[in-house]
């Protein structure tokens, strides 16, 4: 199986936080949402003529009937949905996955539930994901091919981590919904 987010965010930066069960307007409720009304609709690569990149700002992309939220991070240096506290809020009551791909050769995983980080990964330290339960997340990113001592000469660190999530916790996206426009949204600085 291949990763149909990875189709559309590519090999360059990017962060995607996966949510079951909640819609649009929890998602933007948990995010304390700040802009107009009605938001801005976004295409991947359009946000910057729109918002400024020092602001906080994702996208939010919530397919009818399937059960997922999903907030992209605009400007993903900044890994947004990926902190700590974005996380922990949006998997209150529910569930979470995170992907960052933030440089090369350093893609960090996350896993939460009810507003607790469940479990870490980070590619660069070659370790399995630590936490309180990281059990699932490294079954699935040993699916992949994830702790191996050869890995083969095409595995993709951020390829493989989205192909983990993906397969792991059920997660179907069509690539030209994502890429095209969709709500965005500032985000309030919150602690880092």
């Amino acid at each position: 199986m291949a990763s149909t987010l990875f189709d559309v965010l590519g090999d360059e930066w990017f962060c995607v936080t996966v949510i079951r069960g909640l819609g649009e307007a929890d998602v933007l409720a948990r995010l304390d949402a700040v802009g107009p009304d009605p938001l801005p609709r976004c295409p991947i690569d359009g946000v910057a003529e729109h918002l400024s990149p020092d602001s906080w700002v994702v996208r939010v992309h919530c397919p009818e009937g399937s059960g997922r939220a999903y907030v992209l991070d605009a400007f993903p240096q900044m890994g947004i949905p990926f902190r700590e506290p974005v996380l922990k809020e949006l998997s209150r009551s529910t569930e979470a996955v995170s992907v960052w791909k933030l440089l090369d050769g350093t893609t960090r995983v996350a896993h939460a539930r009810d507003g607790e980080i469940l479990a870490l990964f980070d590619s660069w330290r070659f370790d399995p994901a630590s936490g309180t339960d990281p059990d699932r997340l490294n079954r699935a990113l040993e699916r992949v091919g994830f702790f191996l001592d050869e890995p083969d000469d095409d595995f993709s660190d951020p390829a493989s981590a989205l192909e983990a999530v993906e397969s792991e916790f059920g997660l179907a996206v069509d690539p030209r919904e994502v890429a095209g426009p969709l709500p965005t949204l500032v985000v309030p600085v919150r602690a880092h």
